[in-house]
């Protein structure tokens, strides 16, 4: 089981999408206990992108993806 919970939007004033409270729990699919950041203006497709390839699922890209969180 993967789970990402989550909002797509930090701040629904501005719709701002940067610094998004994402929390991913795995199992093995995972390493736990830890608190990763991304860079600034990390697409959150990258996570999506990334998660997919975790559950078996290999894209090239994802939406606006620029590459994958290498730090999961």
């Amino acid at each position: 089981t993967l789970i990402s919970f989550g909002s797509g939007m930090s701040n629904g004033n501005s719709h701002a999408s940067r610094d998004l409270p994402i929390l991913v729990v795995g199992g093995a699919a995972v390493k736990g206990g830890r608190h990763v950041m991304c860079a600034t203006d990390t697409p959150l497709t990258n996570l999506h992108l990334s998660l997919l390839d975790k559950v078996g699922v290999n894209l090239e890209a994802f939406g606006d993806s620029t590459g994958r969180v290498s730090e999961l």
